[in-house]
């Protein structure tokens, strides 16, 4: 299914939970967004924070939050903000790499690595224990859902599904489905 807006939730029930493949990937797709959360904290101990000194190691870690950051937070929390926190967090660092920039005369200072830092971190944890996460319980759809689902058993009630926009994953549950 396609989704027409970031937040299109559907009843519980609705969809099928993955199977052993699809809980594999997730799996795999945990265990890398937490490695990658690990090497920023590591990077972090290593560094005075500074953004750019390794960037050629970390132009790849880029491009995960640019595409899927808006669907992170609106999933995860179940709040419909369209584009806003993708806008919200770019203007922060455009604003943090300004400032590092009038401060210290080039962006490689902590005034930009923090906020850059953070950024990077709070995505790959959330992402990576979500998905780590529905691999563990089978979370249908978008393991974003994950943390809301786990949530609704504690409380004894349902959690509302998604259909996971990464299309890979929902074809991966589709095709495996499909083989039983």
């Amino acid at each position: 299914m396609k989704q027409t807006d970031s937040l299109e939730l559907v009843a519980a029930g609705s969809l099928k939970r993955p199977g052993p493949i699809g809980r594999l990937v997730r799996l795999s797709l945990g265990v890398f967004c937490l490695y990658a959360f690990y090497e920023l904290y590591y990077y972090l101990e290593q560094t005075t924070t500074q953004p750019l000194s390794s960037l050629d190691n970390r132009v790849l870690l880029l491009l995960g939050p640019l595409c899927l950051f808006n669907y992170v937070v609106n999933i995860g929390f179940t709040k419909n903000w369209g584009q806003l926190p993708l806008i919200i967090s770019l203007a922060v660092l455009v604003l943090s790499a300004g400032a590092a920039y009038l401060v210290s005369g080039s962006f490689d200072s902590p005034i930009f690595g923090v906020p850059l830092n953070l950024w990077f971190a709070y995505f790959y944890g959330h992402l990576g224990v979500s998905f780590v996460l529905a691999a563990i319980i089978a979370t249908p759809g978008c393991e974003m859902r994950s943390i809301p689902e786990l949530i609704g058993k504690a409380r004894g009630t349902v959690s509302n599904e998604h259909h996971c926009p990464v299309g890979f994953i929902t074809g991966i549950d589709e095709w495996e489905h499909g083989r039983t």
